[in-house]
C-alpha cells in the first residue's frame, strides 16, 4: 500500500502605513522671574513655572472660540505660607482665602499705583511676539512687614480684582505658582520685582 503525503503551507504579510498626523498641541504655560532686593542690594533671583488653572483655561477657550469678551487688565498677587496646604488646577478666584489651599499675603504697597496699600500691582503686558507675551518692566511689590512668601498668582476680569484680599468680584484666577527653591522670607522695606511670561 502506498501512502501519498501532501504538505500545504500559507504565508501572509502585511505592512500598515499610517498617514502622518498634523498635530499642534496647544499647551499654554507661564514662567515667573522674581528679583529680591533688600536695602537696594539684590539678595535673591528666582525663576519658576506656574500652573494654569482650569478656570483660566476655560476663559481662554471662551474668548478665542465662544465670543466671550477678553480680559484687558491683569493683576499680580502674593501667596502666603501661612495656612498653605496645596495649589490645585481647580482653584478659583472666588475661593481665594476660602477653600483654595492657600491665602494671600497683603503686606506690601503697589509701587506702580502711587504706593497704594490697597491694590494689587498691574501686570503690564506687551503685545505677543514669537508665541509669548510678557511685561517689559518688572512689577514691583514694596514689602511693608515681615513675612514669608510662598509664591504668586495672576487675576483679572473685573475691576474689583485690583483690590488686595478681594475674592468677591466676578474675576478669573489665571495662574498660581510656588517658588521652586523654597519659601522666601521678606522684611519691611524689601522689594520684589516680578516679570511674568506666558508662552504657547
Amino acid at each position: 500500500m502506498s501512502v501519498s503525503q501532501m504538505n500545504v503551507s500559507h504565508k501572509a504579510g502585511c505592512n500598515v502605513v499610517r498617514a502622518r498626523k498634523a498635530e499642534d498641541h496647544l499647551q499654554p504655560r507661564g514662567r515667573f522671574v522674581v528679583e529680591h532686593f533688600r536695602k537696594g542690594v539684590k539678595i535673591g533671583h528666582y525663576e519658576f513655572p506656574n500652573g494654569i488653572t482650569n478656570q483660566g483655561k476655560n476663559k481662554l477657550l471662551d474668548v478665542m472660540f465662544h465670543g466671550v469678551s477678553a480680559i484687558t487688565t491683569w493683576w499680580l498677587g502674593l501667596i502666603s505660607n501661612s495656612g498653605y496646604s496645596a495649589l490645585a488646577a481647580g482653584d478659583t478666584y472666588a475661593q481665594i482665602g476660602g477653600t483654595n489651599g492657600w491665602t494671600e499675603l497683603t503686606d506690601y504697597t503697589d509701587a506702580g499705583n502711587g504706593n497704594s496699600s490697597s491694590t494689587r500691582p498691574e501686570w503690564t503686558e506687551g503685545a505677543a511676539s514669537s508665541q509669548a507675551i510678557t511685561n517689559s518692566s518688572p512689577v514691583v511689590f514694596d514689602i511693608t512687614g515681615s513675612g514669608t512668601v510662598k509664591g504668586l498668582f495672576l487675576v483679572g476680569g473685573a475691576s474689583g480684582a485690583q483690590t488686595k484680599g478681594d475674592h468677591a468680584a466676578a474675576a478669573i484666577l489665571w495662574a498660581t505658582a510656588l517658588f521652586g527653591s523654597g519659601d522666601v522670607a521678606v522684611n519691611a522695606d524689601d522689594q520684589l520685582k516680578v516679570t511674568y511670561t506666558v508662552s504657547a
